[in-house]
């Protein structure tokens, strides 16, 4: 029975959709999320962030409109609704361009689902260091920008070029720097059918004779980082040059590069090959650009613009026609099948992230060249060597299954769903499990409606579970009193420090922090805020590496509470802190010192360990009765 009529579409995007809930938990505000919620409340409610280290130097907010569009929603909506409902509708937007996208390359046929069901729950990481994705769980200018550059594809494939500029200039209102790989990439699409397009290779002349007249942001192309800017930048924002990426982060994006030829080798030369050979060619092109004028001249403008966020669209894509591609030489006579398991370790080994890829891309590319060379194998040489890779792909499942296991029963005692909706949402038993309700939906007529209401149950399954959110995570986004308790005893121009914390300096008590390693992301783009971060990140550098010591302990012991007590300096290290020339001017800590905490707080408890914050001021660990 196909699957092309609308009951079992339905019943597929409904798997779908659970899936992308399990895969993608709900943890509140978070990475970037932080940051891009701080400029909206530097528009809004909490001016006086104009001083935090962060924003004092400057920040990239100019170049987005994405505060400006948040402050009235949080205004009208509250922060969380406000970020739950942006971020389920940019999901639903990116499936949906990802379903269009694969419909052009597959019409009919389950393909499309496949590919988009691999999108949900094959990792999304891209770039180096284990830092970006797209699709996040959290919001940030990209999760405007990512949806309309993957439909201004869309329509860029269905001959729509001016919906596609649209799109685009949509998404560089929001966030310049992931639209501009788009732009790159729609540009070598048209150029591979109209050589016409090569003319707008002249204005890289033109953009370095703006340079060279000093004009703004250009200007930049000339400009180097000086050697302190650029060692404080090497040590905040590593992840940024390619030199610091690990062999893991640069096999992934070969793995993808080579995903991407492989489907057009196996596939006639039509629209789509036109659209991977332009995103591989940018990904190549860009990738080297970052290397010569980031790695090795250090040119300003070149490493602030992160050339090498192209790999973005590449992994996308890779991970999208990752099913097909496996499909495709299972179905080939000879070694191909083995070939095809080989690509399903090798994919599976980069969604974990294990050190395993030199192996599992030498076995990919071994079982590809025997089967291009070898034109008769018997059918037991193909099952032995099926055989021994899937049981090396079933090893890998079960030994990383284990560690998710171990690791969430101790870190949440109790929640034995959590661990389930982890364990299936790992890619060996999503497919799996999509492969049976695939097959059920084609079983006689009451299959399409039972794979529904299995897949709608699993749906209200993961969003019953889909919060994962921290107990304080819950109070920034839902504060149940406003202002805070402590907001009333810390003026408004002071500075506090919140050990390990950024977001509840700005989002509940709504003052500048004096010190947090994510103000350490303005490195890249102000001198200024180098100045200004770097020596305080010195005199921080103690108590981090207690934390650091402290949290490696309990996670060895597996010892819950002394986990959450790591974030607690010693008292030795605060009386230093507060004795330095630039101290804070208050603290937070989640445990009491000798003199009595100016107020405390006890957080709402929902799933972690009880916690209890206490508020000092500097001054009074310095007293000499103290």
């Amino acid at each position: 029975m196909p699957i092309d009529r609308p009951k079992h579409r339905f019943a597929m995007l409904l798997a779908v959709l659970a899936w992308l809930f399990m895969a993608h938990p709900y943890e509140g505000l978070r990475h970037d999320g932080v940051l891009y919620f701080g400029q909206a409340l530097l528009h809004s409610t909490v001016p006086v962030l104009s001083q935090d280290v962060f924003f004092s130097g400057g920040s990239q907010d100019q170049y987005s409109i994405y505060a400006h569009l948040m402050v009235p929603l949080y205004e009208h909506l509250g922060r969380l609704s406000t970020h739950v409902g942006v971020l389920m509708c940019s999901w639903l937007l990116m499936a949906g361009a990802v379903l269009r996208l694969l419909r052009r390359f597959e019409p009919s046929g389950p393909l499309p689902y496949w590919g988009l069901f691999a999108y949900t729950v094959m990792s999304p990481i891209y770039g180096g260091g284990w830092v970006f994705s797209y699709g996040e769980a959290f919001v940030t200018a990209r999760t405007f920008a990512e949806p309309a550059l993957l439909w201004s594809l869309a329509a860029l494939m269905d001959d729509r070029r001016r919906v596609a500029v649209g799109l685009q200039v949509l998404a560089a209102f929001f966030h310049p720097l992931m639209t501009l790989p788009v732009i790159v990439l729609s540009w070598c699409f048209l150029a591979e059918s109209d050589r016409r397009w090569l003319w707008l290779l002249l204005s890289i002349p033109a953009a370095l004779l703006v340079a060279l007249a000093g004009i703004p942001p250009l200007d930049g192309l000339l400009k180097t980082y000086d050697p302190y800017w650029w060692s404080v930048f090497d040590i905040n924002n590593h992840h940024l040059i390619l030199g610091n990426w690990n062999l893991h982060d640069h096999l992934t994006v070969l793995l993808d590069v080579a995903v991407l030829l492989a489907v057009t080798r196996l596939r006639p030369t039509d629209i789509w090959t036109r659209l991977i050979y332009a995103a591989v060619i940018t990904t190549v092109a860009m990738l080297a650009l970052t290397a010569i004028g980031v790695d090795l001249l250090h040119a300003v403008l070149l490493t602030q613009l992160q050339l090498w966020r192209a790999h973005w669209v590449s992994h996308l894509m890779a991970m999208a026609l990752a099913p097909w591609l496996v499909a495709r030489l299972w179905s080939m006579d000879g070694l191909w099948k083995a070939s095809a398991c080989a690509l399903g370790l090798a994919l599976l080994n980069s969604h974990i992230g294990l050190e395993h890829g030199v192996a599992t891309l030498l076995l990919w590319g071994l079982c590809s060249l025997l089967a291009w060379r070898t034109s008769h194998v018997t059918r037991v040489t193909v099952m032995l060597a099926c055989s021994g890779i899937l049981i090396g792909l079933l090893g890998l499942t079960a030994y990383q299954l284990d560690a998710v296991v171990e690791q969430q029963s101790w870190e949440l005692p109790g929640e034995w769903f959590a661990s389930a909706v982890k364990i299936m949402a790992f890619p060996t038993i999503a497919f799996s499990a999509f492969a049976a309700l695939l097959h059920l939906a084609r079983w006689r007529r009451a299959g399409a409606g039972l794979a529904a209401v299995v897949s709608g149950l699993l749906l209200c399954l993961s969003l019953a579970h889909w919060d994962q959110r921290t107990d304080l995570a819950r109070a920034i986004e839902s504060p149940a009193e406003r202002p805070h308790p402590f907001s009333d005893l810390v003026p408004d121009r002071a500075t506090v420090y919140w050990p390990n914390q950024l977001i509840p300096v700005w989002g509940l008590l709504e003052r500048a922090s004096h010190y947090s390693e994510q103000q350490g992301a303005g490195v890249l783009f102000n001198r200024q805020t180098a100045l200004i971060y770097a020596p305080r990140r010195e005199t921080y550098r103690p108590i981090r590496d207690d934390r650091e010591r402290c949290r490696t302990g309990a996670q060895f012991t597996r010892n819950r509470k002394a986990l959450a007590h790591c974030d607690m300096p010693t008292n030795e290290r605060l009386v230093t802190l507060c004795s330095q020339p630039d101290p804070p001017d208050f603290l937070v800590l989640v445990d009491r010192l000798k003199p009595e905490p100016l107020a405390t707080w006890t957080l709402p408890q929902r799933r972690d360990v009880p916690q209890t914050f206490a508020l000092y001021a500097c001054s009074q660990l310095t007293r000499p009765e103290s």
